[in-house]
Formats: C-alpha cells, structure tokens, sequence
C-alpha cells in the first residue's frame, strides 16, 4: 500500500524527514534488538548489557543502535557518518565516526570483556556476536 504521497518541489531534507518518519513508526514494533548479552533499544534509551544499563552519548548510542540494525552486514564509515549526522552536515568530517567507535569500543570491552565491533579496512564496521 500507500505509506505517503509528496508532490514536487520538494526539498531533499523533507524526504528524509518523511523516510525518519516511516522508519521510526515501523521500529515501533521492534522496540530492542538483543545481541549476546546486548539488549539495544532503538527508541533512545541506554543499551543494557546482562540487565545493566550502560550509560552513553548520544552519538555513541546511535552509532550502536545503527550497527545492530544492520546486525550481519558490515557498514562503511560514510554510512554510519550520514545515518548519524545527516548527509548535509558539512560542519563535521567523517573521521569524526572513527573517534566515537574507538570510545564505544572501550566501553563496551570494559563491560563485555571483548570487543564486539569488527572492523576490517576500507570495508566498514558490523556487530560481530
């Protein structure tokens, strides 16, 4: 069916809006992802690991919540920049992602004993539990 009709002109900002929208109504139904001992949310609450909340930024956690939704598959870094920043946000370089991954990762090797985020050069990043 029909999620939503948009008539021309229309700004590249406002399509995104509208997919962000359709998204987030159809995460409603999957509110977590489980991952291991990872319960994520994807409405913007703190991960938990082992029933124990693991307090983040707001860019680490949706950096950790765009990898477990794209669980098995391995996202570049220009992937998760623009699934975090948007893709018109010229103020912030890309290496930006690399700095919050390393973060992220501390932190969860600190809680999980390992570190559950795969990298491999040139070919991105992915959830590996």
């Amino acid at each position: 069916g029909v999620d939503d009709v948009i008539r021309k002109p229309v700004h590249v900002r406002e399509i995104l809006a509208r997919i962000s929208a359709i998204r987030r109504r159809a995460q409603e139904q999957d509110s977590h992802i489980e991952i291991g001992a990872m319960r994520i949310f994807m409405d913007g609450r703190d991960p938990e690991i082992d029933g124990q909340p693991l307090p983040l930024p707001r860019r680490e956690r949706r950096i950790l919540e765009y990898l477990a939704g794209n669980s098995g598959r391995r996202v570049t870094k220009s992937q998760v920049f623009n699934a975090i920043y948007g893709v018109f946000d010229e103020d912030v370089e890309e290496n930006v992602v690399e700095s919050h991954i390393s973060k992220l990762r501390k932190k969860l090797r600190e809680k999980l004993g390992f570190d559950p985020i795969d990298s491999k050069r040139f070919l991105g990043y992915r959830l590996a539990l």
